[in-house]
């Protein structure tokens, strides 16, 4: 089935999603990202929740596009993650949609124990 505008989407094993992350060079980002291969790619710090947040902001990459989810910045990148990753570690993936964005989402719960994890299953980087 199709969502609709209305329905929520079910996110399963099968998912990739999009997670924005700074490349910016101020000094307070650059643990937001590495060198890797001559481009700027997402670090684990990229993939940590912060104690006030119910979860990582991710979006569904069957509901937007890697240019939807970087916005009009070029301060950001965007990596694709499978959403098997979380899944398996334990992790509820949830769609939380936003006025102006549909294909939010959140990986529920304190992902710091398993960023390192996240930032190695970086299938892209846009």
């Amino acid at each position: 089935m199709v969502p609709t505008q209305d329905d929520d989407y079910v996110i399963t094993r099968k998912d990739t999603l999009y997670r924005r992350f700074p490349i910016s060079d101020e000094p307070k980002y650059e643990a937001f990202w590495k060198f890797e291969n001559g481009r700027k790619v997402p670090s684990s710090a990229a993939f940590k929740t912060k104690p006030e947040e119910d979860g990582l902001s991710v979006d569904i990459a069957a509901l937007t596009s890697p240019e939807q989810t970087q916005g009009n910045s070029l301060k950001f990148g965007v990596a694709e993650i499978s959403a098997s990753t979380p899944i398996y570690l334990g992790y509820q993936c949830i769609q939380n949609k936003m006025l102006n964005n549909r294909a939010h989402a959140l990986i529920l719960g304190d992902t710091n124990p398993i960023a390192k994890k996240l930032s190695k299953a970086i299938i892209n980087v846009y």
